[in-house]
């Protein structure tokens, strides 16, 4: 199979991520040729805020969709916009590296966000960030914000937002790190489950497709995500749901770090599991997400706040 079709959609972050992906995948099978197949997502067109949309994976069904349909023979997602559960007929071919996980801020006059005077407006379209600024900052004003990574960038220099978070990871595949005035540490701003990674989805039935795909398969950053993404399979999240999900592996352990929030209030429950295992055992790293996600359920965080 000399000639592949990949679906993407047409944003800047996705193209560039997308064209990412493909070039590595060349540079390891230089027979091969790519021909890029651009898809239109709900998620493209809508001008509903995320937080609440009743429809899971806006930015991603259009996509599958196309794949099973035969359009495509593989689909390169933001693994952070892909909904909780699995999808019938597809499977994960390939998780690569990752890149940097963590938010930044992007302010109108280079401020940090200790610095930014009370009642600025932040803009965010994400449950989990708006409820960290509401307990950093309580004195703040948080609302809902479009647009793709530019977009954002140019309504803080508008002057239309003071500030607005971002992830660094698409900011840094764009080259656009360089206006983040601020970057916040994950200890102290958990990001959202699998943020920074790429999940590249084919057929289950295709395996020469999925072996081919597979030479760029990241083993620690498919661990990690795993034991991230079983959070949300617990509680099963949704795009209204203020979670956050971290892990690390080092020396054989697994450390995973969950975060509950209510989005209005800031009100926000933390739990911490670490285990022995190898590297290559997605299973345990699946268990360990499911149970930091069944303490969550019964934190002291109301799940009808948290999870609406």
């Amino acid at each position: 199979m000399s000639k592949l079709r990949v679906g993407t959609r047409g944003s800047l972050l996705a193209l560039t991520q997308t064209r990412l992906f493909t070039a590595e995948l060349i540079a390891k099978h230089p027979e091969l040729e790519i021909e890029e197949v651009l898809i239109q997502t709900q998620g493209d067109v809508s001008t509903e805020p995320l937080s609440q949309s009743t429809t899971p994976g806006l930015f991603v069904s259009a996509l599958r969709d196309a794949l099973l349909a035969r359009e495509v023979d593989f689909i390169v997602h933001s693994m952070k916009d892909l909904p909780a559960q699995p999808f019938t007929g597809i499977t994960t071919a390939c998780v690569p590296v990752r890149e940097d996980s963590r938010d930044g801020l992007v302010s109108k006059n280079g401020l940090v966000l200790s610095e930014l005077p009370a009642g600025s407006v932040i803009g965010t379209s994400s449950p989990r960030r708006a409820a960290s600024i509401r307990r950093m900052r309580p004195d703040l004003t948080v609302t809902s914000i479009r647009g793709n990574i530019d977009t954002r960038i140019a309504k803080v220099e508008r002057g239309e937002y003071d500030a607005t978070l971002l992830a660094m990871a698409g900011l840094n595949r764009i080259n656009k790190a360089g206006v983040v005035c601020e970057i916040f540490e994950n200890e102290d701003l958990i990001p959202a489950a699998g943020q920074g990674a790429l999940s590249v989805e084919c057929r289950e039935e295709d395996r020469h497709i999925s072996h081919l795909l597979s030479c760029l398969d990241d083993p620690h950053t498919r661990l990690l995500t795993a034991a991230e993404r079983s959070v949300l399979v617990g509680l099963n999240a949704g795009c209204a749901t203020a979670i956050g999900a971290w892990a690390t592996y080092s020396d054989g352990t697994l450390v995973l770090r969950g975060e509950l929030s209510v989005e209005e209030t800031g009100e926000t429950q933390s739990i911490v599991r670490q285990e022995m295992i190898s590297i290559d055992d997605l299973e345990s790293a699946q268990h360990i997400g499911l149970e930091v996600a069944l303490l969550l359920r019964s934190s002291s965080v109301s799940p009808k706040a948290a999870w609406k």
